[in-house]
Order: C-alpha cells, then structure tokens, then sequence
C-alpha cells in the first residue's frame, strides 16, 4: 500500500489506517485476528484510544511482536497534567503491551473552553510534553470535530498531528484547517470517512451505521443514490475515494471484520485519483456559497434557537439536495426560527461576522413545512 508522510513526525503511514473502535464490540480472539489481517495487507497506523473499552488491549495483542514494524496512535481524554500522567499514559502503555506510544492525542478537543484547560500549564498537554521528554512517547497530536477550534489549537505550534472529520457530507475542514496544517507541516489524519454515505453500509455479513447521531446528523441513504449509488458496498468505495483525494496523509474508517480491512485495503490499492466524472458528481474541491456556517459553536441564542445545527440543515438542502430528510428534521424542533426576536446576541460573537439573523430566517423558508 502507498504510504504518505505523516508531517513534521517523518512517519510515513499506510494511506488508510486502522480505525479501532468497531473491534470493541468483537471477541478478543477476533478482534485480533482483525487487526493482524490489517497489518498483514499492509496496514501500518493504528488508532485507539482509552475510551474504546478494550480496545487498546486487542490490538496490543495483535501488534505486540510487529511492534517496531507499526505506528500506534491512541488518545487521552483527560483533561488535567495529574488524570493524563497518573492513569492515561501509565495504562496505555500497560494495554499496548509497549514501553512507548508513537503518538498521543488530546481527545475531542471540540470547544475554545475545552482547549484552554488542556493546554494550560497544569492541563494534560504538560503531561504529554513530559513524557516526550523522557522518550514514552514520541509525537503529540489533537482530535475534534470542530475545525475553528483545531486550527487554533495547531496555530500553538504544540501538536505534531490533527484528527478531524471529513466525508462528503463534512468538508469543513478543507476550508481553513487542512491548508493551515499543510503550512505548518502539521500531520492529517482523517476520521469518520464513510458519514457521507447515508444509511446502513451493506459491507459481507454485517450491517453497520457510522459513528455519530444518526437521527441529528446524516439523512437517510435514499437522498444519496444519485452520488454515491444504491449498493452499500459501492457507496463505501466513493466516499472513502473521496476523502483519499484530499490532501491528507491517512483516514481510519472503523475496521471490525477481516472482509472489511480486505475491502478498504482493495480501495486503497486501486486508488490513483478521481476521475473527471467523480469530481463533477461528488462537486470536489466545492464548498456552500457564502454565507455558511462552519459551526465553530461560539454562537448562542437567548431563545434557544439551534443555530449551528439548523444552518447545516440548510446547507444539506441547498448544496447537497437532501431536501425531505431535512424537512422532517425541522419540523421536529420545539424551537422554530420564527420565535427569533432579532436581539443579534449570536451574530456579536460569530468570528465570521455572518449575517445569522437573515441566513436563519431564510433556512426557515426552505425548511418549514408551513411554507
């Protein structure tokens, strides 16, 4: 499998990783059996994270004897320099069956609030940076969903590498934050890649739904048949084909059976770029008109109007088409834009200067069905 260097770190990675969160759910002897067959096909990163219940252990069992042939990332969601030292790092490196981490990440970093007391003199960030120092691991990176938030926290200069959501769906992260991290040599991983498919993925013997809130967060698959095909398998291929034509060093779609890892790894061998008909249908490279949301999340409303998620809503129907799914999604708000009284809190603290009030009231127009 090709490999691309993981920025500034000078690893280079396999061009699709392991995502380790589906092995939770598989018995330990499987899961392992999994996780091997990725490094057997020519996978060599491999994301985990404490929070993924025993994940980290099954794929030190797997790794164990390859150690120095892979690169293992996992995560820390402590947010204190005393949580991360005393018990993320020290039982990482107990589950990986490893004397050191190539990589650590500050887990879910998605708020301004979040990111302050991370990287704060006693936040876990210190903790990270120690152990560096003393050779337990060797780079530190950043995970959220919040690209606003990530690009300030790599504008620090503190972080090697940055996880952030990217499908067809999502392409928040191509604006600012991808070319940001390609300036500064900062390392691009991708997570939740196969989101823009809709609906369950028909991968052999199993029917899995990506991570996330399906019913808030992706319409149902029949609003995609036109980009990405009827066939669960196929709709897979193109939005993995999508997300490998980025910039971008890897993406860890979730991995849970042999004939997945065989599927993506088909995928990523076969790989040579879109075709002119992909990048026309999948509009690659195109993001909303102005004005649109990029949901940093700094906004907020008196009247408890869901700003951020009524503007996406708004967005699936004007750029992508979904238009019944994001009705029905609106219809079930207790809170409609027409009880906006136009005080302009939300747009006093937009760092984009959006003109919130006028793009709400016309979302309202497309998505209410009492229009």
């Amino acid at each position: 499998m090709r490999k691309r260097r993981l920025g500034r770190t000078g690893l280079m990675v396999s061009i699709v990783g392991f995502g380790g969160i589906p092995i939770i759910a598989r018995p330990r002897a499987e899961a392992v059996k999994v996780v091997r067959r990725g490094y057997e096909l020519g996978i060599n990163y491999f994301d985990t994270a404490r929070v993924y219940g025993d994940g980290e252990e099954k794929i030190g069992d797997a790794l164990k004897d390859v150690r120095d042939d892979v690169i293992i990332a996992t995560k820390t969601h402590q947010r204190t320099r005393e949580e991360a030292a005393r018990t993320g790092i020290r039982h990482s490196l107990r589950n990986l069956q490893a004397d050191r981490i190539d990589l650590v990440q500050l887990h879910g970093i998605d708020d301004e609030k979040t990111l302050e007391k991370a990287i704060s003199s006693d936040g876990s960030l210190s903790a990270l940076k120690e152990a560096r120092s003393k050779g337990v691991i060797d780079f530190i990176g950043i995970t959220g969903h919040n690209p606003y938030v990530l690009s300030n926290a790599i504008k620090t200069g503190e972080f090697d590498t940055v996880l952030v959501t990217l499908n067809a769906l999502d392409r928040k992260a191509t604006e600012n934050l991808i070319p940001l991290a390609k300036e500064m040599d900062v390392g691009v991983v991708i997570m939740k890649a196969l989101g823009g498919c809709g609906g369950p993925l028909q991968f052999p013997q199993r029917e899995a739904r990506f991570q996330g809130k399906p019913e808030l967060d992706w319409p149902n698959a029949s609003e995609f048949i036109n980009w990405f095909g009827s066939d669960g398998i196929e709709r897979a291929k193109r939005s993995l084909r999508f997300v490998l034509a980025q910039d971008i060093d890897t993406v860890i779609p979730g991995l849970r059976s042999v004939e997945e890892v065989e599927l993506t790894v088909k995928v990523a061998e076969e790989f040579k770029g879109l075709s002119e008909e992909e990048k026309r249908l999948y509009r690659f490279g195109e993001l909303p008109s102005e004005p649109f949301c990029r949901e940093c999340g700094l906004c907020s409303c008196p009247e408890g109007i869901r700003i951020p998620t009524i503007l996406r809503w708004d967005q699936y129907h004007t750029f992508y088409g979904i238009n019944n799914w994001t009705i029905e999604q609106y219809d079930k708000l207790d809170v409609k834009v027409r009880m906006c009284t136009e005080c302009g809190e939300c747009e006093k603290k937009c760092p984009y200067n959006l003109p919130l009030v006028r793009m709400l009231k016309e979302a309202e127009t497309r998505l209410a069905s009492f229009y």
